[in-house]
């Protein structure tokens, strides 16, 4: 908080203006209606946390299907929630609007290692990509109507990355991979380029603390929920999790779109499910984009691993099966610091295009289960 205070001070007073204004806007939105079914899950998985506490959380009676580190973030959340306005309010309008101001701050914290990502190289630029991200439509209609809590983790990924490519410390890199990955595993996407040049850079013995550390923030933040089995409880529900939806496209405007929405991906295309089809075509840009990565001999590496980190994220988003409409939010902040890097008008036209066909995904979404859904009248083929 004081280096966001510390930055703040340092702004334009016309560009603090307009901050202060997407801010306006962001809270104004508070009081939309929250989307009802993931609203549902954070007050009822609050609630559960409250009374029986982490180590008796996870039931086979019991849906939860969030990666440990969330039901972790939550029980604090809630505990200090319930200490403010008591255990009823958990169900409570406050409990929504506390849940979107916790999202709003981490998009704030988000912005702020964007600026400083981009102020290496200009911070007229610097300036330019925080505001762009913080006006996103996309970005602020998850975090301030929806409710969601991408925020969270996609902070802990941009973080994780500026470690490692500005601040060279594998150690905090992979402190924040671990926490971003056990909130959502959005970001193992950017493990294939992470680990080339963590091995490229660091010493076998900075590998292997940094591991050691990250191995131990993993069974710190799971046993906890795995009291019975420490060991192999975590790796169980991880597997489970992933399977929880075997879908094509889950609402996503994606590759798998183009097939319809909600198909098994089970189903087999030249004798490989589709499921494996995904992992191959992802697989495909992986190689491709280590291309120029083993080609490139300079040291001046940074600014193409941002462009590559995106283009992992978005392949990500786009070729792999079970994916939902909101998996496209990390790849909003990968793009704008290329974008802001390069000082690219195709790149920036290119944020702006993808946010505007994100937000109609999540604005379609949103408006078919809180309204049609639930409306007896209304047809519910999408």
């Amino acid at each position: 908080m004081k280096n966001v205070l510390k930055e703040y001070k340092k702004i334009p007073l016309p560009i603090k203006l307009f901050l202060i204004f997407i801010l306006f806007i962001r809270i104004i939105l508070f009081a939309q209606p929250s989307f009802k079914i993931d609203m549902n899950d954070w007050q009822a998985w609050a609630a559960r946390l409250i009374d029986v506490g982490p180590f008796n959380f996870y039931s086979v009676n019991f849906f939860a299907d969030y990666f440990p580190f969330f039901y972790f973030s939550l029980f604090i959340f809630a505990k200090i929630f319930v200490f403010i306005f008591g255990e009823s309010a958990i169900f409570s309008i406050n409990f929504e609007i506390y849940i979107k101001i916790i999202s709003n701050i981490f998009d704030i914290l988000t912005a702020l290692i964007i600026f400083k990502i981009i102020n290496k190289h200009s911070k007229k630029w610097a300036y330019l990509g925080s505001i762009f991200y913080l006006l996103n439509p996309s970005v602020i209609f998850n975090s301030s109507v929806w409710g969601q809590i991408d925020a969270i983790p996609t902070f802990f990924l941009i973080f994780s990355l500026y470690q490692l490519e500005e601040k060279k410390n594998v150690v905090k890199s992979l402190f924040g991979s671990i926490l971003s990955f056990l909130i959502k595993p959005l970001n193992i996407s950017l493990f294939p380029l992470m680990l080339y040049r963590i091995i490229k850079n660091f010493s076998v013995q900075k590998i292997i603390k940094a591991s050691g550390v990250s191995l131990l923030i993993f069974f710190v933040v799971t046993i906890p929920f795995f009291p019975s089995d420490p060991i192999f409880g975590p790796f169980k529900h991880l597997f489970n999790s992933l399977n929880v939806y075997p879908f094509t496209s889950i609402n996503a405007y994606n590759f798998w779109a183009l097939f319809g929405w909600w198909k098994q991906d089970s189903l087999q295309l030249f004798n490989l499910s589709y499921h494996l089809w995904g992992y191959i075509l992802f697989f495909l840009v992986v190689l491709i984009i280590f291309i120029p990565i083993l080609r490139n001999k300079s040291k001046l590496f940074i600014k193409q691993d941002y462009l590559l980190y995106t283009i992992l994220s978005f392949a990500f988003f786009l070729f792999l099966t079970r994916i939902h409409e909101r998996h496209l939010f990390p790849v909003f902040s990968l793009l704008i610091i290329s974008a802001c890097i390069f000082r690219s008008r195709t790149l920036i036209i290119s944020y702006i295009l993808l946010a505007v066909i994100n937000f109609i995904n999540l604005f379609y979404s949103y408006y078919y289960y809180n309204v049609i859904y639930n409306n007896p009248m209304a047809p519910k083929n999408i």
